[in-house]
């Protein structure tokens, strides 16, 4: 997968058209009305400044922004953590800003020629920009230039506590300024590379924008879900510019869409806000081919669609009516969901105004459905659907509505269809521990989800630590990638890293839990990702440890193919039950060792020593069994579908299954997947509340940085452009 890395004066043109026929030449002249979109909008492009002497792909930037800035200001300085100050002139390779400021607003092709630009240079010349600069730069464009739209065509990863989110999100309330955010260029073409969106993207107000082709989704562009599962990215537009591709050009492009329907909105007199941009947008939306809604968002907004709802809207104190509910249809990727089941669908509400939203279901027999009966909901706001399955609800395919109502007189309808089957096993799955944004089941654990789900076995996230009080209901317990390192904002806009540790009480209950008579699985990372001595805490009680070896010695990440150096698992135990019918699975992560007794190794790299994955049996309850993996590979979303070097990855994890919960499994239902239509390799291990009982969602939790383990960041990370540079490649 890629790594995380795009009009003021009007005049008329003549575009000398060449047809070829017959060998001659002909020269037809065509006269372009002059275009128009935008008077009155200002926009503030976050990025690296503006070049105004460039000359791109035959355009001159002088002529075409003339008198389209009206003001600038430069945020690379010395204050902002840069080596030195920088002036507002763009000095990128590819004129990143001066770009993206042409995309939105160039007199030729720019979506909003007339609008007003306002341009705040917060990346230096390699592309990379500073959290406290991109702050600053937000806050000065939102209340001290007055800006009605910011693009920002620059991501990073998630980040718990990012007070840049936490800005975008209450501009939009106290500014009514609309942030449009390039949703990040880390998709592949497996289309297995989910939960990739970069932050600021994640943020609730902002509109998201993936990047489309002429085929579909484009296979850079980030998808989702997020961790929360809630769907970004709200559209997709076009990723194509004058000599580069990605996000960071789709953003500009939903920029200049929205400024332009602001300004008609405002010659029709109506009022406006960002949710009313928003929701218009998502409305028009529309998209060919058939993506699940966290690769594709709405669709890709059409202006002249989205005029035509907000005309024919009914209106309330001159506000156009014009909300808009997504998803409209769930689950999403969930063919099959189980007797017991317990998932989070949140549903975002987008509204051009406050009101209140009321929730009733329609159905024939019995709901799985819980919502909240009524919500208030100003601008984008999230409702948590909750499926709630009982042990006895009915098998087959269930069907039923969510109606949903607001307090000013629209009306919305969300589909649910799901077939419902009994489990073989129920294992709980360990969320929690975890920094990482990908690590879920709708994110780089999806496959794993789908591919046992045809086996039988289902599973549950935990995402509260009360979870770990109720173990006795699984069969057994995954733990993927405890206590990685993710990343934290400060409220200075500095970062430092953290783990979220093990309590002492969290051990015991696992442990009890297998020494009752259940299944543990540890699918852990290498030294360097993740805080091996807190892992130990609790997979020593097993006599089983992570050391900070890895296998293999070495673990290098190519730039080139974009691979990691994964290797094949061959040597094994002939007689124990996991690894006897196996011939090979992949591999990459930390070295295991043993201690005491009831413990072994079961699989290893080359010599017995070097142990890939161990095995544990209770001494007083034969069936309390551990496995421990030093890597997740095989596990993720790739492996699981023979991605890397082997393709018995699943075999060994329904071995795995079979042995912790003592249960013969034989596939019962046809294969399941969902992945995108069309064949889109990659690898993304990147780095940053079900309570007793019901789960409930937690969105954009506030991480006490008091109740987790933080630890110094050497190089403090930046932010990047969503770009992708080309040469002579043809445009779509």
């Amino acid at each position: 997968m890629a790594e995380k890395n795009l009009r003021t004066a009007i005049w008329a043109i003549v575009i000398i058209i060449v047809v070829s026929s017959i060998g001659a030449l002909v020269f037809v002249s065509v006269w372009i009305p002059p275009r128009e979109g935008g008077e009155g909008v200002k926009i503030a492009v976050l990025d690296s400044g503006i070049d105004m002497t460039a000359r791109i792909a035959g355009y001159k930037v002088s002529r075409e922004l003339q008198g389209s800035i009206i003001t600038t200001k430069s945020f690379v300085t010395t204050e902002f953590g840069y080596a030195n100050n920088a002036s507002i002139v763009d000095d990128t390779p590819y004129h990143h800003g001066t770009l993206v400021a042409l995309q939105i607003a160039s007199r030729s092709f720019g979506i909003a020629p007339q609008a007003k630009l306002i341009i705040a240079r917060c990346a230096d010349s390699e592309g990379s920009a500073t959290y406290p600069a991109i702050y600053a730069a937000i806050y000065w464009a939102a209340y001290e230039a007055d800006a009605d739209i910011i693009n920002l065509s620059i991501g990073g990863p998630i980040i718990s506590n990012n007070t840049i989110v936490e800005l975008i999100n209450r501009i939009a309330f106290e500014k009514g300024v609309l942030t449009v955010v390039s949703a990040g260029n880390s998709g592949d073409e497996t289309g297995y590379a989910l939960s990739t969106i970069d932050s600021p993207g994640d943020a609730l107000q902002a509109i998201t924008v993936g990047a489309s082709t002429v085929e579909g989704v484009a296979a850079y562009s980030s998808i989702g879900p997020l961790k929360d599962h809630r769907i970004k990215p709200d559209l997709l537009d076009s990723g194509f510019t004058l000599i580069a591709i990605g996000t960071s050009f789709s953003a500009p492009k939903v920029s200049g869409k929205a400024a332009v329907l602001l300004s008609w909105c405002r010659a029709q007199g109506y009022k406006t806000s960002p949710g009313l941009l928003k929701a218009a947008l998502m409305q028009s939306a529309s998209f060919d081919y058939p993506y699940p809604p966290y690769s594709m968002g709405a669709g890709i907004a059409d202006v002249e669609v989205a005029k035509t709802i907000i005309t024919q809207a009914p209106k309330s104190n001159g506000w156009p009516l014009v909300s808009f509910i997504f998803p409209d249809k769930l689950p999403f990727s969930m063919p099959t969901a189980f007797q017991g089941d317990i998932w989070h669908f949140p549903i975002t509400i987008i509204s051009p105004l406050q009101q209140t939203f009321t929730f009733t279901t329609n159905t024939l027999g019995d709901s799985l459905v819980q919502t909240p009966n009524s919500v208030l909901i100003n601008q984008s706001g999230v409702v948590d659907c909750l499926f709630n399955i009982s042990s006895n609800f009915p098998l087959g395919v269930h069907e039923e509505s969510i109606i949903v109502e607001s307090s000013l007189g629209e009306s919305f309808a969300i589909d649910v269809s799901v077939n419902i089957a009994p489990p073989k096993v129920r294992v709980g799955f360990d969320i929690f521990h975890s920094a990482w944004s990908i690590d879920h089941l709708f994110g780089q654990f999806l496959e794993f989800r789908l591919k046992l789900a045809d086996e039988g076995i289902t599973f549950v996230e935990l995402t509260h630590p009360d979870n770990f009080t109720h173990l006795e209901n699984f069969d057994a317990l995954v733990i993927a990638d405890p206590n990685t390192f993710g990343l934290a904002m400060r409220t200075d806009q500095e970062l430092v890293n953290y783990y979220i540790p093990f309590t002492n009480q969290t051990i015991t209950n696992i442990v009890n839990f297998v020494e009752s008579g259940h299944g543990l699985f540890v699918l852990g990372a290498w030294s360097g990702t993740a805080a091996l001595n807190e892992t130990n805490r609790l997979t020593k009680n097993f006599n089983i440890t992570f050391t900070n070896d890895s296998i293999p010695s070495q673990i290098i990440y190519d730039e080139e193919t974009d691979s990691y150096n994964v290797v094949l698992i061959t040597d094994m135990d002939s007689t124990h039950p996991v690894t006897a019918d196996l011939t090979n699975f992949d591999f990459l992560g930390a070295k295991l060792a043993l201690s005491g007794n009831n413990s072994k190794g079961i699989a290893w790299y080359q010599t017995s020593t070097n142990i890939a994955v161990a095995a544990y049996e209770s001494a007083t309850n034969s069936s309390g069994r551990v496995i421990v993996s030093g890597s997740n590979f095989m596990a993720d979303n790739w492996g699981v579908n023979g991605k890397y070097s082997s393709t018995n990855n699943l075999d060994f994890l329904v071995n795995v299954f079979e042995w912790l919960s003592n249960t013969t499994i034989e596939q019962t239902m046809p294969p399941s997947s969902a992945s995108a239509p069309s064949p889109h390799q990659a690898i993304n291990k990147i780095s940053v509340s079900f309570s007793s009982g019901i789960p409930t969602i937690q969105l954009y939790p506030h991480l006490s940085l008091q109740t987790v383990n933080c630890l110094p960041v050497t190089h403090q990370p930046k932010l990047s452009f969503e770009t992708i540079a080309i040469k002579n490649e043809k445009r779509k």
